[in-house]
């Protein structure tokens, strides 16, 4: 246990020194994953602004700037007026979503049902709000449309009312109008419906996607971690320490143990950063960081065992590192570190789940997620302490079968 614990201090003294490779390892997860927060987080509707020139400026124009910016559509569109040439001048500049030139006349010529133009620049680098903005426009010009079918008669007579109508003329129109709005209500409206509203069974609330992303982006520094440390053999075996190794009696084992304590508190401390940054941006409750932290911990071991004897299998550092890392960005892709095993279709949220870091970060998920601490069950914590043990197994009978000595 002595050449064990020399073993742990030894590596911990040497990765001391290496500060930079841990810090990729820890800013390249936060990176990323403070975008997806960033980006998940997100609340920004898209808002674009409308130029009007209203050269008619009647009471129909006015109804007409009105449209855009009821209801709804005011939080997406602003109407700004404004003269020809300065409104021609901001949409060529791609400073608005588009200019509506209303002509002088206008309003006349609805009324009396004749041709009019109005003239719709839209911008062409934006494709929603423009195209929002024309439909409109159209829907307004059917509405012209339909209103001169319907309310011919009393257009006409609005026409003619002069500067202070009768209350017997203006009553008179307003009962007719009222009417024919009665007569096409079924066609316009739809029919009442009786819905008898069943509610569904109370379901479990779904955890926010972007605290869903946290678990695959602790994953994915411990990823490389475990990956960076499992290079360290290649290190050891170049200064010859492994060759003297293989001929000290009995304490091969020792040196094995020694190195996968140090991997558990460098892996530990990379991934334990990222999920302290979690737990503090999510609200996460406090007693399940050591259950978390430890799970981390024990499952980086087991993944840096076996990349360490995958590149083992190999004659020299090169060619195993470009394999590792071949392997290495596949799995951070199906065990959801840039896509949540919970938002994944079904059948390949199952392989991810099947994958070691996927299985390590689904469990996490539902460590954090849970009602309380300690969720996991046993059976996995046996199968990632298991994992640890074979992958140093097979390091250890690589150095006895000739990794040390080449």
């Amino acid at each position: 246990m002595s050449f064990a614990l020399t073993s742990f201090k030894k590596d911990l003294a040497r990765w001391r020194q290496d500060v930079m490779s841990t810090l990729i390892w820890i800013s390249i997860p936060l990176m990323i994953g403070g975008l997806i927060t960033a980006l998940m987080g997100s609340d920004v509707k898209p808002h674009g602004v409308l130029l009007m020139v209203d050269q008619d400026e009647s009471f129909l124009s006015e109804l007409i700037a009105g449209a855009y910016s009821a209801g709804e559509l005011g939080e997406l569109i602003s109407v700004e007026k404004t003269t020809l040439e300065e409104g021609t001048e901001r949409i060529n500049e791609g400073d608005a979503s588009g200019l509506l030139i209303i002509p002088e006349g206008f309003g006349d010529a609805f009324l009396n049902s004749e041709p009019v133009t109005l003239t719709l620049k839209t911008n062409p680098s934006q494709t929603i709000l423009p195209g929002i903005i024309t439909n409109v426009t159209e829907i307004l010009l059917d509405a012209g449309f339909y209103a001169h079918q319907l309310f011919g008669d009393e257009i006409d007579l609005i026409k003619n009312l002069g500067d202070e109508p009768s209350d017997a003329v203006v009553g008179a129109m307003a009962i007719a109008i009222q009417n024919k709005m009665e007569s096409v209500a079924p066609q316009l409206f739809p029919p009442i419906i009786d819905v008898e509203i069943v509610e569904p069974p109370p379901t479990e609330p779904t955890p926010p996607l972007a605290l869903l992303f946290l678990p695959g982006i602790i994953l994915m520094s411990v990823m490389f971690s475990a990956n960076g440390i499992a290079g360290d053999w290649w290190r050891e075996r170049e200064q010859g320490t492994l060759r003297r190794l293989v001929f000290a009696p009995g304490q091969l084992g020792g040196f094995v143990v020694g190195k996968a304590m140090a991997a558990a508190v460098i892996i530990g401390l990379v991934g334990g950063l990222t999920l302290l940054l979690g737990f503090l941006y999510h609200g996460i409750s406090w007693a399940k960081l050591p259950s978390s932290l430890i799970w981390i911990s024990i499952s980086g071991v087991a993944l840096f065992s076996w990349f360490a004897a995958l590149q083992m299998l190999f004659s020299n550092q090169k060619t195993a590192s470009i394999i590792s890392s071949m392997l290495l960005f596949p799995l951070l892709m199906v065990g959801g570190s840039f896509f949540p095993l919970a938002v994944l279709p079904g059948w390949i949220a199952a392989i991810g789940r099947a994958s070691p870091n996927g299985f390590v970060a689904h469990r996490l998920t539902l460590e954090i997620t849970a009602e309380g601490a300690w969720s996991i069950v046993a059976s996995d914590w046996l199968i990632v302490i298991a994992a640890a043990v074979a992958g140093l197994s097979i390091c250890a009978w690589r150095l006895k079968s000739g990794f040390a000595r080449a």
